[in-house]
């Protein structure tokens, strides 16, 4: 049987295989393109997800959002239209490795899309309700196809820069079209109470380190404070200050693992005023100390 008769998703674990050839994160020649090898269970870790869409095969993934738990494997995939905290388990399927593709969102080139859809259905992408910051869609050939040429491209820079871009603004088209597009095309856009929402929270992102004031957040949403905690809470399951704590925690997190800061020196970074106070909450959110982040380090990514 040739390759291209095999089922569809036997090929794209061959195809994760050839790419994920390294334990844990594996960078390719596409920045917003990023794979994962986990050979070993992996137990609830906190991240933040950025916008992005997740595809994993041979195992499943745990979501744990507050107090719902999201499981997503070879059947389905996730996309996360806004910034959310996660506390994320990872459960490779016996022997075999679970392995992963992430894909950062280009909400321009989603928006064009949409445009695009707009001028041939008005109705498809019309439909706007409230929903958590993550969604899962069915596993399709309409998804798997175009993600199997996608890391057949990386295999070359001069492929993944010629036919990448393109070939992920294929899989954009059908998770738009997918039953909870909408979700994503909202996000996209500014002008749902999703879009105000997310882009909340991406301002929430960029200026952590600094003092946020909730009541000008609100004001910036076009929103009452109340309805505002409310949205947020139903996107991201978290009161605003509990998600800027978690933001705080994870850049922390990331300024030890990655840049070898030391934990006052991150503290500060991220906007503590006293270190005790920060390895307090390092320790109940993440259940180790930050002396001990970089050793529990890897398999966090992803």
């Amino acid at each position: 049987m040739s390759f291209q008769d095999r089922n569809p998703l036997e090929r794209l674990k061959e195809a994760l295989d050839d790419g994920a050839v390294r334990e844990g994160v594996n960078e390719t020649f596409l920045e917003e393109v990023t794979l994962f090898r986990v050979s070993e269970h992996k137990p609830k870790v906190p991240l933040i997800y950025e916008q992005c869409f997740c595809i994993a095969v041979q195992g499943y993934k745990h979501c744990h959002l507050t107090d719902s738990t999201f499981t997503y494997g070879e059947d389905e995939f996730l996309v996360v239209p806004a910034i959310v905290p996660l506390d994320i388990e990872v459960a490779p399927e016996g022997d075999n490795p679970l392995l992963s593709v992430t894909v950062s969102l280009d909400f321009e080139m989603i928006q064009e899309l949409v445009e695009s859809i707009n001028k041939y259905d008005k109705q498809a992408l019309g439909k706007v309700s409230a929903s958590s910051g993550i969604y899962f869609e069915p596993m399709t050939d309409d998804i798997i196809e175009p993600t199997i040429r996608l890391l057949n491209a990386l295999k070359s820079r001069k492929e993944a820069e010629i036919f990448g871009k393109q070939i992920i603004r294929e899989i954009y088209y059908h998770i738009l079209m997918g039953k909870n597009g909408h979700l994503l095309a909202s996000a996209a856009f500014g002008e749902s109470d999703y879009a105000l929402i997310a882009k909340s929270l991406r301002f929430i992102h960029d200026n952590y380190d600094s003092g946020i004031d909730i009541d000008e957040l609100a004001g910036e949403a076009n929103m009452s404070v109340r309805s505002f905690y409310n949205h947020f809470k139903a996107v991201t399951a978290l009161t605003p200050v509990q998600y800027l704590k978690r933001i705080r925690l994870e850049k922390a997190r990331q300024f030890m693992v990655v840049q070898g800061e030391q934990a006052s020196s991150a503290a500060h970074l991220v906007g503590y005023e006293s270190p005790s106070q920060f390895s307090r909450e390092f320790k109940r959110h993440f259940g180790f100390t930050p002396r001990e982040a970089v050793m529990h380090s890897q398999g966090m990514a992803g």
